[in-house]
Order: C-alpha cells, then structure tokens, then sequence
C-alpha cells in the first residue's frame, strides 16, 4: 500500500516539475529582454528541478534519496547566485530592458554612474 502511495507521489512530483521546467522555457525563449527571462528562469527552475529531484522517493533507495536530496540543497544554494550572477553581468554590459532603459532609470538610457 506505502509503496504504491510513493509510486503516485513520485510521479506527481515528476509531472509538475516538468510543467514548471517546460513554462520556465517558454518564458526564456519567448519574452523579450535578459532581466525578464531571469525572471521566468529564477522562479521556475528551482522548484521544478527540486520537484523532479524529490520524485526519487518513489525509488525507494536510500542512495538514490540521499544523492537526491544533497543535490536539491545544491540546487537551493546556487540557484539563487547563478541568477545574480547573471543579472550583474548582463546590467554591467549594459543590457537594455524592453522598455529601452538600462536599469528602469530615468530613461535617458545612459547607464548610472558606478
């Protein structure tokens, strides 16, 4: 009975991370500008990878859990910093939001002093 109740849940898991990872790439490859896409890819990413990581239960070996739930902390830690990382880079390039502003500023589109 525990075992078919893990079977379900796995496989829910499973299924809504892939819903979570396919809208995080439609997000990505259809919205127009860097800052927006980080958005889409920040918010969705995460948990969907954490979902489809979580499905390992469903295994029910202690090793597969184990190695799955050191990588859904990883996925926690870094996630986060890979997403300003990449925010940072793009504002220090200069990348241009859909509304022509560099940072959502004034709108000269000149890039603030620092």
């Amino acid at each position: 009975m525990i075992s078919v109740l893990l079977d379900v849940l796995g496989g829910a898991l499973l299924l809504l991370g892939l819903a979570l990872l396919t809208v995080s790439l439609a997000g990505v490859l259809r919205l127009p500008d860097t800052f927006v896409q980080l958005h889409a890819q920040g918010l969705a990413t995460g948990p969907g990878v954490i979902a489809i990581l979580a499905s390992s239960i469903a295994t029910e070996d202690a090793t597969i859990i184990t190695f799955a739930v050191l990588a859904i902390a990883f996925v926690a830690l870094t996630s986060p910093v890979a997403g300003h990382a990449l925010a940072r880079a793009a504002h220090r390039l200069g990348s241009r939001n859909a509304r022509g502003t560099d940072d959502g500023g004034d709108g000269d589109g000149e890039r603030p002093p620092g």
